[in-house]
């Protein structure tokens, strides 16, 4: 029985990597090319190996992610793995929060329902009213102080943007797992502050990893976008 189950399980993996659309096969392509120049032109070491294979696994699965496929449980778990890695070496300890937030809500339940977790979709998204935004809003604002005072407390390297980051992140990953499609907003609310929190990093020259991470972040702002106005969370597919 186990045998078969893993066979079910591979088979399906398989499935939903063909499944693949064009829009997302072009976005992938530019990626990899543009992630493995910046990899193949700097000296090679163990951080910018961990950086390129997590940001192609990471960029692959936001795509699959828009798609609404729970294969980006998957490769999520194995991106957020170099993730945490690559911002602990920068110093950006909440988003190692945030990261294991987003394994812990999001990545490891679709993994272990990827039978069943496509039925939340089918039986219908949840979405926020006014209230309940502007409860969410307020909430990430009045948090931001207080974290941001905590992350510098703990040595965080850019604790302004760094807080934030986990703020928005985690909210958003809560979201998801309670079924709400209005999660595609904050994704991109926590994607303009990820560029920003790279950008800044970039300037400060305290991350080997900073450029391919920026890069990233640009391409998962993208990838929002699009699953924000045509993936099936918004329920016109």
């Amino acid at each position: 029985m186990q045998i078969q189950s893993n066979t079910n399980y591979f088979k399906w993996l398989w499935l939903e990597l063909k499944s693949l659309n064009a829009a997302g096969a072009v976005m992938l392509s530019f990626i990899v090319g543009v992630q493995l120049a910046f990899y193949l032109s700097a000296p090679i070491t163990m951080l910018s190996t961990i950086t390129l294979l997590a940001t192609l696994v990471g960029s692959a699965c936001t795509v699959y992610m828009s798609l609404g496929k729970p294969i980006n449980g998957l490769l999520g778990l194995i991106s957020a793995i170099g993730f945490i890695y690559i911002n602990w070496t920068a110093g950006h300890y909440a988003s190692v929060l945030d990261q294991l937030v987003f394994v812990a809500l999001i990545d490891l339940p679709l993994i272990f329902t990827w039978k069943t977790w496509g039925h939340k979709v089918e039986n219908g998204v949840k979405f926020l009213d006014k209230t309940g935004w502007v409860l969410t809003l307020g909430f990430i604002l009045i948090a931001w102080y207080p974290m941001m005072m905590a992350y510098t407390a703990l040595g965080d390297s850019n604790p302004l943007w760094d807080s934030i980051v986990l703020i928005i992140g985690a909210t958003a990953s809560l979201y998801v797992f309670k079924g709400y499609g209005d999660s595609y907003t904050l994704w991109l609310l926590s994607d303009f502050v990820n560029i920003a929190l790279w950008v800044s990093a970039l300037f400060a020259g305290y991350s080997a990893s900073s450029l391919p991470m920026l890069l990233t972040m640009s391409f998962y702002l993208a990838t929002a976008v699009y699953g924000r106005f045509w993936s099936i969370w918004r329920g016109n597919k």
